[in-house]
């Protein structure tokens, strides 16, 4: 095995036994989010069976209250709100997780060659990246979506191009952390390709603080997602938690419920994705877990 193979599987070993796993898992708040992300996912899949009624059907009465029957009332046009915020949340977190999965591979690549190459690669990529983040999110998505439409392939796109320069600046600095470590140094000089260098040497190393931004961007294309479907766009036939609000705020004073259970989901969701991301960074921070020089020791 070279040189730079076994420096840098050693420092990746020592990385991955340090007992960061074991402390996500201790964590409450840890626990909670990655609970919530799966109670999503598993709702998202299973809508067509533990819903009462369809998402599409607008048979009962419009603007039920709450009740045994509708036990989050109906909408404006007769749908049971409870049905379709459950098949809503397929549509609203599959999108969120397939727009931040676009997010990492644009931002882990464009951050990584920038920080490895250096140069006019540094400046150009840099540049681009800086050109995104000042352009606001939700004006650029409106634009792009009111030029080529709002169905969910192009809201996809539109949320993926408002957060990729997230993860491209946390890898960069990382990637630029890395760039001069001994084992880097001897990985290029056993004779790696860059691209070998930067996958296996560098961007396991770097992960931690990667993982972190890559949980809280999920709450914010989760929010994007919401937003935007809030503002109109996206598919008036497809049930959605955006939707619901959109119609709610017609109706706060007199049917409360269409807007207020869509709304505490959503900001369950996003509490969720932040609650991984800290516990995250509480796991794998070198700074959190010194031990307590006050409490009395065990005899």
């Amino acid at each position: 095995m070279s040189a730079g193979s076994v420096i840098g599987s050693n420092v990746r070993l020592a990385l991955s036994n340090n007992g960061s796993v074991a402390r996500f898992l201790r964590s409450k708040q840890g626990l909670f989010g990655v609970g919530t992300l799966l109670v999503l996912v598993l709702v998202s899949l299973a809508a067509p069976w533990i819903s009462p009624f369809s998402g599409y059907d607008t048979s009962s009465p419009e603007l039920l209250p709450p009740s045994s029957e509708h036990l989050m009332g109906t909408d404006d046009i007769g749908r049971d709100v409870l049905s379709v915020m459950l098949y809503g949340t397929g549509r609203t977190v599959f999108a969120g997780l397939i727009s931040v999965l676009i997010a990492f591979c644009i931002g882990c690549t464009v951050g990584a060659l920038a920080g490895y190459f250096g140069g006019w690669v540094e400046a150009v990529l840099m540049r681009v990246t800086e050109l995104f983040q000042t352009l606001p999110a939700l004006v650029l998505a409106l634009f792009i979506v009111a030029i080529y439409g709002s169905n969910t392939v192009v809201l996809i796109l539109v949320i993926s191009l408002a957060i990729w320069p997230l993860e491209a600046r946390i890898v960069y600095g990382q990637v630029l952390l890395y760039r001069s470590r001994p084992f880097v140094d001897a990985a290029i000089t056993t004779g790696y390709r860059p691209f070998t260098v930067i996958v296996r040497e560098i961007l396991p190393n770097a992960m931690p603080p990667v993982m972190v931004q890559l949980s809280l961007d999920g709450g914010l294309a989760l929010l994007y997602q919401v937003a935007l479907n809030f503002l109109g766009f996206g598919s008036a036939k497809d049930p959605s938690w955006g939707q619901l609000m959109n119609v709610g705020q017609s109706y706060l004073s007199t049917a409360w419920w269409i807007s207020i259970f869509p709304g505490v989901a959503t900001s369950i969701a996003i509490v969720g994705f932040s609650l991984i991301g800290d516990a995250i960074n509480r796991a794998t921070s070198p700074y959190d877990h010194k031990p307590n020089i006050f409490r009395k020791q065990r005899r």
